[in-house]
């Protein structure tokens, strides 16, 4: 899967998520969605709201963890 197939991927989970929801709380989900749908393990340290809540800069999380696979 292409950086481009992810952030597509990221920007329709992004449309569903509702504004009212709690920042950490969506953190959360996404972090949960990023390890199930692209197969990559999230550590504390990847665990960061602003980047979570950011298609482009996942992405690069996600190609970076693949690379450490």
């Amino acid at each position: 899967m292409d950086r481009d197939a992810v952030e597509q991927i990221l920007r329709d989970y992004a449309a569903l998520r509702r504004d009212d929801t709690d920042p950490e709380r969506e953190a959360v989900r996404a972090a949960i969605l990023i390890e199930d749908v692209f197969g990559v393990t999230l550590s504390d340290a990847d665990f960061d709201p602003a980047v979570l809540a950011d298609a482009s800069a996942v992405a690069a999380l996600v190609a970076r963890l693949r690379r450490a696979v």
